[in-house]
């Protein structure tokens, strides 16, 4: 072995050592008085890369959870001016639509179509409604004639079919149709209603006699027959069925109903009125024989001009005011899958920032029970370097021993 005493090999192979083991445990002080396993790119150049992207999301996720939980701030919902974009997520795409109907009585109510009188029975495909094909009428259980083909019949057919028709039917009273008084001669005669005869009317040959006497013997039997009689502006005998069901009106040899100025013989049926809170669409291969005309039908009758001064508004008014309700109703059931979708958006923001924060830890922050034995290691090699350098300094004085 060479002695020599220029170069202290001993001691700068030490001193190396020491030098390493210092910027390690610099390094493990750092991290553990910052808490962050990368306190610079050179620490984890791509976990710095990673972890900082991640940051940015995080950020940006919060946001976006902020975003859908103020979102109806200082807003108006109800006017109907509302129409946003929600931005409730990191990307382009990550957004919600959000469109509030307006809610002002001037803009809910009811649109009504009132058809002709019902011409027929129906049968399935014969009337669709809002793309429900209706099913075939049925015995109303009321009528004398024609008992499947009366109003009750066909807005039962509507009514019962269920939840595939937003449209609800109504049935008006049947009401007769008047003609011109022409008095026949006869000095009496007898009429029968839906089958069942009156007494025998007397025929003054006046249209007020004629038609006084007949009101009195129609009346009498309006128990079984279901119609009233009364007269029309002037005076011309007018027979009504209040719930609907079909009129028959057949008159005896000794009497014709222009001694009355009524309707001819016949079976007079009701009219449908629909009613519906949304346009009614009318269609089918013979809507007609309702009573309807193939269309689409959206006049509104709004809530602010419902009326109650007369019997005959508060019935009309019932139908807005329903109307209204299945608006409101259907405004607030919006409102409210609007509200699933923000708080279904919510929870995923947070449950992807909370998975994003736990990834981004094990990247950036520092493991004190890794690090403080790494710490604790690096001490004790630091010391270890101090002795064997000053071991190493000490070995060229063994040369003087040469000199003695």
């Amino acid at each position: 072995m060479s002695m020599v005493i220029n170069t202290n090999q001993s001691a700068l192979s030490a001193l190396n050592s020491l030098e390493k083991t210092k910027f390690k445990l610099d390094s493990s002080m750092e991290k553990l008085s910052s808490g962050l396993k990368i306190n610079r790119g050179a620490d984890d150049a791509a976990g710095l890369a990673i972890a900082t992207r991640m940051a940015a999301q995080i950020g940006s996720l919060m946001q976006a959870a902020a975003n859908a939980q103020a979102g109806f701030n200082e807003l108006d919902l109800l006017d109907g001016s509302f129409d946003t974009i929600l931005q409730v997520g990191t990307e382009a795409g990550d957004s919600i639509q959000i469109k509030i109907e307006s809610a002002n009585t001037a803009d809910v109510g009811a649109i009504f179509y009132t058809g002709n009188a019902v011409a027929a029975a129906l049968e399935k495909g014969d009337l669709i409604l809002d793309g429900a094909a209706i099913p075939a009428t049925e015995n109303d259980g009321l009528s004398y004639d024609m008992p499947e083909a009366s109003a009750i019949a066909v807005a039962a057919a509507i009514n019962t079919s269920g939840t595939d028709a937003n449209t609800r039917a109504v049935v008006n009273p049947t009401v007769t149709e008047t003609t011109t008084f022409a008095a026949s001669g006869n000095p009496s005669g007898i009429m029968t209603i839906n089958g069942i005869e009156t007494k025998l009317i007397s025929l003054p040959g006046t249209l007020d006699g004629n038609v006084q006497n007949a009101m009195v013997a129609i009346n009498a039997i309006s128990t079984e027959t279901g119609v009233e009689a009364s007269t029309d502006e002037i005076g011309n005998l007018v027979l009504t069925a209040a719930d609907g069901r079909n009129i028959t009106v057949e008159y005896s040899d000794s009497m014709a109903n222009t001694d009355l100025g009524a309707v001819a013989a016949g079976t007079i049926t009701g009219t449908v009125k629909l009613t519906s809170s949304n346009p009614i669409t009318v269609s089918g291969s013979n809507p007609d024989r309702a009573g309807f005309v193939a269309g689409t039908y959206s006049d509104l009758t709004a809530l602010s001009t419902a009326k109650l001064d007369t019997q005959a508004n508060a019935i009309q008014s019932l139908a807005v005011i329903d109307g209204a309700i299945d608006t409101i109703s259907g405004i607030r059931s919006d409102i409210g899958a609007i509200e699933n979708r923000l708080y279904v958006a919510i929870d995923n923001l947070s449950a992807t920032s909370v998975n994003l924060q736990d990834a981004k830890s094990q990247i950036m922050d520092t493991d004190f029970a890794v690090e403080m034995t790494n710490f604790a290691k690096q001490q004790i090699l630091q010391q270890a370097g101090v002795a064997m350098l000053a071991q190493a300094n000490a070995n060229p004085q063994s040369v003087l021993k040469l000199l003695q």
